[in-house]
């Protein structure tokens, strides 16, 4: 009677010995991960691109694998990797990496160039899922370097984070379902820069802003002096297209209007309108001099204050 017990005892618990087994084994391995933004350079709106230095590690406690050699940078292309040699740190598993990649990024142009733009390192582990792997972020240690100085940009908070990317493909292995889900832990930093003032503001469209005022100098011309009267307004307009088109060469191609280009039309449709008024003022000259000289007088103010106005409004809405 004891032995049948016993051996009863025994198999509940070797049973139960199993079960745990493969809960503990059914239970990803959890990888702390986190980054240090050394440098920024090479930031390129119109390519969309931007190049980053940074270090990332990461901790875990298996010892049959190594999170460094099978991570990848998913928005971008690492150009060299400098690893350190692999340590125990309290018990665990930790590795480091000084890391330059470049970056591929979807700038938000349409506040250029009074832009905010936000910088993301998207790290992934390349070959287990999360059934398999899951990232845990350091975000008391992430950080980026104070000392960082981006050309027109002011650093202003960075951040980390985890989320689940799942991919609906295959991979083109037909052992698998057309519409297999393959899901893995991503690793985000992000890093939010913005203008520091409005100087660059002015330095971009300050061509712009002194073709329109040049234009509106005509109103000072008697309207029978066809030469410069209407030579100003000409002038004015072609720099307004020529710099029009030199602020596109730094940006990517974009479907909307872009604070630029609001910018533009307006300077472009308010030196047209100084021509279409010229124009009245020649006709009404033949017949009424004063009239002529008293809608010039007028003008002069009402277009530049119209001006100001209208690009303080594009600017500010």
């Amino acid at each position: 009677m004891f032995r049948n017990l016993l051996a009863l005892a025994l198999l509940l618990f070797t049973g139960l010995f199993a079960m745990l087994a493969d809960e503990a084994r059914a239970e990803p391995q959890k990888v702390v991960v986190g980054s240090y933004i050394n440098q920024i350079t090479g930031l390129n709106l119109k390519d969309k691109q931007v190049t980053v230095d940074f270090y990332v590690w990461f901790r875990w406690d298996a010892d049959d694998i190594n999170p460094l050699d099978s991570f990848e940078v998913m928005n971008g292309t690492i150009s060299s990797k400098e690893p350190t040699p692999l340590r125990k740190v309290n018990g665990q598993n930790y590795v480091s990496a000084r890391v330059h990649a470049v970056l591929n990024q979807a700038w938000d142009i349409s506040r250029f160039p009074l832009d905010k733009q936000s910088i993301r390192i998207e790290i992934e582990d390349n070959d287990r899922t999360v059934e398999n792997l899951v990232y845990v972020a350091d975000t008391e240690n992430t950080e980026v370097n104070p000392d960082i100085d981006i050309a027109g940009y002011n650093v202003t908070k960075t951040s980390a984070g985890i989320m689940e990317k799942t991919y609906r493909t295959n991979y083109g292995d037909i052992s698998l379902p057309k519409a297999h889900e393959s899901r893995f832990s991503r690793f985000v930093q992000e890093v939010q820069i913005d203008r520091p003032n409005t100087i660059y503001y002015f330095k971009t469209f300050s061509t712009i802003f002194i073709s329109c005022l040049v234009a509106f100098l005509a109103f000072l011309v008697k309207p029978v002096d066809l030469d410069p009267r209407f030579g100003l307004g000409i002038g004015a307009l072609f720099a307004v297209v020529a710099s029009y088109f030199i602020v596109a060469g730094e940006l990517p191609h974009s479907t909307g209007f872009t604070l630029s280009d609001k910018i533009n039309m307006a300077s472009m449709g308010l030196i047209f309108l100084s021509l279409l008024q010229s124009s009245v003022s020649l006709m009404i000259y033949e017949r009424d001099t004063a009239k002529a000289v008293r809608l010039d007088r007028l003008s002069v103010i009402v277009f530049p204050i119209a001006y100001v106005l209208l690009c303080a409004w594009i600017t500010v809405g």
